[in-house]
């Protein structure tokens, strides 16, 4: 009756074991990934932070997902959290032709080391999009949903009319441009920036989103040809893989199936194994030892 209590409480410890580190992996796990991208193109000096995949955690805000993303100074008046800066030195501006005939004169930044709202205009700022829709709510108030596309766009005329924001309804300046989709674009770039496809497709791709000028037309290409290029590279990869598993059973096969293997436990569930096994052995000796 001993042993078969000993054999019981090591079992169950083991097991404990093995949920407790399940729990702490799981605590770990992101909630879903969302695809960031902050740009200046109306002051003509494409990005401030490249289009890249950021995860994301329960009960995160937008904030502090673009916190972990960007250095940027945020502010609050009362009615949510905001950013009001991105961390950018790049003091160089090739303000776009269309942008100069309504702003014909600015000023300079009034923050060193950052990108900041008031600078160059007294109408500018940073503004977002969230799949392409002009977001309704401050980044604060923000839910994030697994596969958003968050844009942030600096402004220097009419509080985003120069990024294709129609503030006529209420009295502010007409949309400057027609807005373009470009969410698309952008979720294909922080896909393709960590795989291995075609250079010259990934290159042209980001200056498409790099350009205040681009059209509709433009991104489209651009979404066309990048996608080509990553279905390429997952197919190469695939067949690499094919290539690879079939050499293994190869070897598998030549060296033989005489002698039975065990299947090695691994992670976690290996160390739970590893860990019942230790005590099953103590539990052994000591019952040995007092026989």
């Amino acid at each position: 009756m001993r042993t078969r209590n000993i054999i019981s409480a090591i079992a169950a410890a083991a097991v404990a074991f093995s949920a407790v580190s399940f729990s702490v992996s799981a605590e770990e796990e992101p909630a879903g990934y969302i695809y960031f991208m902050a740009d200046k193109t109306t002051i003509g000096q494409g990005f401030t932070v490249e289009p890249e995949k950021v995860p994301f955690y329960e009960g995160e805000t937008g904030l502090e997902v673009v916190e972990r993303a960007a250095d940027v100074l945020t502010d609050d008046t009362g009615y949510g959290a905001y950013i009001t800066a991105f961390a950018d030195a790049d003091l160089e501006t090739e303000v776009p032709e269309a942008i100069k005939a309504v702003v014909p004169e600015m000023t300079g930044r009034n923050t060193e080391g950052y990108l900041s709202a008031l600078d160059y205009t007294a109408e500018s700022g940073w503004t977002y999009f969230v799949n392409d829709e002009y977001a309704q709510v401050g980044i604060g108030d923000y839910v994030p949903a697994d596969g958003d596309v968050v844009v942030f766009s600096f402004t220097v005329y009419g509080y985003g009319a120069d990024l294709g924001v129609d503030n006529s309804s209420w009295g502010g300046a007409a949309a400057l441009k027609e807005a373009t989709k470009k969410a698309g674009l952008v979720k294909l770039c922080a896909e393709a920036a960590d795989a291995d496809v075609d250079e010259y497709v990934f290159t042209g791709a980001m200056e498409v989103l790099a350009q205040y000028e681009a059209t509709q037309e433009d991104i489209d290409n651009a979404v066309a040809g990048l996608t080509a290029a990553l279905n390429s590279t997952a197919e190469a990869a695939a067949t690499e893989d094919t290539a690879d598993s079939t050499a293994e059973v190869s070897d598998d096969a030549s060296a033989g199936t005489d002698t039975e293997k065990g299947s090695p436990s691994t992670g976690v569930e290996g160390a739970a194994v590893a860990f019942a096994v230790v005590l099953l052995a103590g539990a052994g000796i000591a019952l040995s030892k007092k026989k």
